[in-house]
This record gives structure tokens, C-alpha cells and sequence, in this order.
């Protein structure tokens, strides 16, 4: 019993250290793309990672005139580059306003996809893989 109980806590333990957020280190603006009308914009991040989590790119859709922090995260699309598979840079991901409210984003598709959202503050995202 006490086998038992001691594999539990240290499973607990394994799962509590292995924070799964991709959102755990500092980010920092690689590129913003803003709609014709300027009234929302697209902007990908690079998030520092941890020690036990990889730099990830998020892509996230705001208004316009809305400032990015360091702290800001994703709320669109969300990758890594999986284990090494492929990198990670400002290439990664593009941008195109397809219209006011269409952006379509194509990525690498080697980059491990965690959060891809296809409506974000009204507006409609289509995904391209190359």
C-alpha cells in the first residue's frame, strides 16, 4: 500500500511540474498585419519558454488600436516547433487579409498545432498549410 501511494504522489508531482501552458514565458512581437479598414490586426508572437516547455509562435487577432504586451498570449493559433521537427521565425507564419473580416494564416506544416481557432472577434481565419 505504501508502494501504491508513494507512485501516485510522485505521478502528481510529475504532472503538476510539466506546466502544458504555452503561455509561461515572455513574448515578443516578431510582426503586425492590419486589415485595410484598420480596424483589426493580426499579430504573432513568439513565447520564451521554460525548461520544460518549448518556445512556441502564437497568432492573435485584436482591434487595432489595442497595445501588445510582453505578457500577451495567443488567442487564435498556437504552435511549436515539435521536438525540433522544424523552426521557429517570423516565416513560420504569414498573413493575409483576405478582406475586412477573412485573414487567412499559412504556416509551416511541420509546426505542432495546439490552439487554431477559425472565428476571433468577429473575424473569420482560414488555414494554409505549405
Amino acid at each position: 500500500m505504501l508502494r501504491l501511494k508513494t507512485k501516485i504522489l510522485f505521478l502528481l508531482f510529475l504532472i503538476s511540474s510539466c506546466n502544458l501552458d504555452l503561455g509561461t514565458g515572455d513574448s515578443t512581437v516578431l510582426k503586425q498585419v492590419a486589415n485595410n479598414s484598420k480596424t483589426k490586426k493580426a499579430v504573432l508572437l513568439e513565447n520564451s519558454g521554460n525548461a520544460t516547455v518549448d518556445n512556441s509562435l502564437q497568432v492573435s487577432v485584436v482591434d487595432y488600436n489595442y497595445r501588445v504586451s510582453n505578457k500577451d498570449m495567443g488567442n487564435t493559433f498556437i504552435v511549436d516547433r515539435d521536438h525540433g521537427k522544424t523552426i521557429l521565425d517570423s516565416v513560420s507564419i504569414g498573413f493575409t487579409w483576405k478582406s475586412q473580416d477573412t485573414l487567412q494564416i499559412d504556416y509551416d506544416k511541420k509546426l505542432r498545432t495546439f490552439t487554431q481557432e477559425n472565428i476571433v472577434n468577429g473575424v473569420t481565419i482560414i488555414y494554409k498549410p505549405r
